[in-house]
């Protein structure tokens, strides 16, 4: 079974991140309030929780509340509240495309713009904690919401090299354009919370490369001696390799007929 590694509201982060990466940089002074608020959150290293609603409502206010109580004990998150009514913050609102999501909504947004967490008409503090992920997580989300392959190499030291399969995957005429290489550290205390959910001890002796392919897949964890072509078959099989029918993957990995 594929395993999801987005898991709040991935369809909606989804289509957040489809109108995100067309989205174009602002100069400041024509920034919105909260485009601001956004851009020095980025700069400060800090998470952005948006709220986005309609009315000022119960639910709005409950969402608010459990915000401000939640972020208030941190200094590396924020809390925006944005109406989407607001002419000021139409351009806001339509990048992220808030418009299309039920009202109330919460949507966690990393340094590095990657969506982190999409929660509609409820909010708890294990959703602002799962939404704060790792920086590797982040880099690996964002390229994920790019519609990039991404090659996670978990190292056991700063001087251990990548895997010659992954350089070499990564290296490919196929696969170079989109593909995205992110390596941390398995004793990285910041990455504690990523090496675990892949379950690769933090003193891991070699090289651990996880293979993730969008929205949010994981197709596989291989060892140091993983060999490009297993990480191109992988792809194949899982129909992410490419829509070449001619492609030597393909050949050898063809996708199963679906039953009538």
């Amino acid at each position: 079974m594929k395993r999801n590694l987005i898991t709040h509201g991935a369809s909606l982060i989804l289509i957040v991140a489809t109108s995100l990466s067309a989205a174009p940089d602002l100069r400041a002074a024509d920034q919105s309030p909260g485009q601001r608020a956004l851009a020095e959150a980025a700069s400060n290293r800090q998470f952005a929780f948006i709220l986005f609603y309609r009315d000022n409502d119960e639910p709005t206010q409950t969402m608010y509340q459990v915000l401000q109580e939640e972020l208030g004990q941190r200094t590396n998150a924020i809390c925006l509240p944005i109406r989407i009514t607001d002419r000021a913050e139409a351009g806001l609102v339509e990048k992220y495309d808030a418009t299309r999501t039920p009202m109330p909504a919460v949507m966690a947004i990393a340094p590095n713009c990657a969506v982190t967490g999409v929660f509609v008409q409820d909010v708890t503090s294990q959703h602002v904690e799962a939404a704060i992920v790792t920086p590797g997580q982040a880099v690996c989300m964002r390229a994920l919401q790019d519609q990039k392959l991404v090659l996670l190499c978990i190292q056991p030291g700063e001087e251990t090299p990548v895997p010659s399969g992954v350089t070499q995957f990564q290296s490919d005429d196929l696969f170079r354009k989109r593909t995205t290489l992110v390596t941390i550290q398995a004793g990285d205390p910041a990455e504690a919370r990523c090496v675990s959910q892949l379950g690769v001890p933090a003193s891991t002796p070699t090289s651990v490369t996880a293979c993730m392919a969008p929205p949010g897949v994981l197709l596989g964890k291989y060892d140091s001696e993983v060999t490009m072509d297993t990480l191109a078959k992988r792809l194949a099989a899982a129909g992410k390799c490419c829509d070449d029918p001619n492609c030597r993957h393909h050949r050898s990995n063809p996708r199963p007929k679906r039953q009538r």
